[in-house]
């Protein structure tokens, strides 16, 4: 009875081994990804985003750059890199990042600054596209349980501003406009009554 017990132990011991050493192998196919790391607001109205990843699109590559795409709603203002040797070429659409090859395994992070046009709890998006020399990876899929799913963060009030918000200062916009338009017009008949008046008495004054 006690061999038994610790056949069955060690066969237990065996599987839970087997187990971890597949989780472990997993692991670094998890960790692949170019995900959204962190989102800190800057206070000017824009957000900075970080970017991360830790393994180029094979094993035996190096990852040389990486474009980042403003989703829905975004609009990038900056860029920042800590990589050695990368530059960042900046649009209001794309952000493109390259320089020196980064060796799998190698954490590397990019920084995109944008406002962001979201109401709180909307997913925001960041589709990006990993260049390794001649060979590329699109982390482009909305689907988060996919093999390459696009880079996403949940919007708050810290770093977005909602739809309506900015559709009310619009708003404000136009009609602080249209006040104006009102004064200067205004104005205009003002100063055109009283010269009127001034050219009649005037008159009345030389018979």
């Amino acid at each position: 009875m006690t061999r038994r017990l610790g056949r069955i132990l060690t066969r237990g011991a065996a599987l839970i081994a087997l187990v971890a050493l597949t989780l472990l192998a997993l692991a670094p196919a998890a960790a692949a990804h170019v995900a959204v790391d962190s989102a800190t607001p800057n206070g000017d109205g824009t957000s900075t985003v970080t970017l991360v990843w830790n393994h180029s699109c094979t094993p035996d590559s190096a990852t040389t750059g990486v474009s980042v795409s403003a989703g829905p709603g975004v609009e990038f203002t900056g860029a920042i890199t800590d990589v050695a040797g990368w530059s960042a070429t900046v649009a209001p659409s794309t952000i493109e990042f390259s320089g020196p090859g980064v060796p799998t395994g190698q954490q590397a992070a990019v920084r995109v600054t944008a406002r962001i046009t979201a109401d709180p709890g909307a997913t925001v998006s960041f589709p990006s596209i990993q260049y390794c020399g001649d060979q590329q990876t699109a982390w482009t899929d909305p689907d988060p349980s996919s093999d390459h799913p696009v880079p996403t963060l949940i919007a708050t009030a810290a770093i977005a501003t909602p739809a309506a918000a900015t559709g009310e200062a619009t708003s404000q916009a136009v009609d602080g406009g249209a006040d104006l338009a009102q004064v200067l017009t205004g104005v205009l008949l003002l100063t055109l009554a009283l010269g009127t008046a001034g050219v009649v008495l005037t008159r009345r004054a030389g018979g």
